[in-house]
């Protein structure tokens, strides 16, 4: 699974693109956008793989473009336009590929089968580094609201998709030092963060929880751990 952000000012463009990739790509996310700052603010917390952006006014939206690979460096670009004009600023930009309007399936498949960036896995790569934890997704560092909510999703992680119970997840993020009726309620705060952020890197429903319980989807991501001798362990 991959995601596909577009971007058009206009709209119309972008607008059956949308529709087109949405059919070509059931499996992936994809994503249409009209205004510069709504695509900067999904992309500054958020993973994707490939940009389709339109070129109206060339120097506004080659600069867009430098910014969304800025924040991804790797990812595959596509222009669109109405003539080859812009073609020499895309290759400057390592850009993927180049489509010229009008915009026809053929084109677009064509595209998207010769990417130039390959699309390391299918699904999120959940990494965990060093000593306090810390954890990447793709290659990103994630940023909790709470410090230990990173704690938690390593030891989430070593249940290996069985589910945990409050008091274990109690007992292995405070140990002695939280009343228990402070610490579950510190626990729901840890809980909706994890839940929060990891949907903001593709991963929602990952992580699942009933009465006293809580668990990983495993089946959403791909975990690649590291042990505590520095040696990597893929799980």
């Amino acid at each position: 699974m991959k995601t596909i952000l577009v971007y058009d000012r206009q709209g119309d463009t972008g607008t059956a693109l949308t529709g087109l990739l949405k059919r070509l790509c059931p499996a992936d996310r994809v994503y249409g956008f009209t205004g510069a700052e709504d695509i900067l603010k999904y992309a500054d917390g958020h993973l994707y793989q490939v940009v389709f952006v339109r070129l109206l006014n060339a120097g506004e939206e080659l600069g867009l473009a430098r910014s969304l690979t800025g924040m991804i460096p790797g990812v595959n670009l596509i222009f669109l336009s109405d003539d080859k004009e812009s073609m020499a600023d895309a290759i400057r930009l390592h850009a993927s590929g180049y489509i010229c309007l009008p915009l026809t399936e053929e084109s677009v498949e064509y595209e998207l089968g010769n990417l130039l960036y390959p699309v390391q896995s299918e699904l999120p790569v959940i990494s965990v580094r060093g000593e306090p934890s810390e954890v990447y997704i793709d290659g990103r560092p994630v940023h909790f609201a709470y410090r230990k909510t990173s704690e938690l999703l390593v030891l989430l992680l070593q249940m290996k998709g069985a589910m945990l119970r409050t008091e274990r997840m109690s007992d292995y993020l405070w140990e002695e030092d939280k009343p228990v009726e402070k610490s579950r309620s510190y626990l729901q705060n840890l809980r909706s963060d994890l839940i929060h952020t990891l949907s903001m890197y593709g991963l929602d429903g990952a992580v699942c929880h009933r009465r006293g319980k809580m668990w990983l989807d495993r089946d959403m991501f791909v975990e690649d751990m590291e042990s505590e001798t520095g040696r990597k362990q893929r799980i």
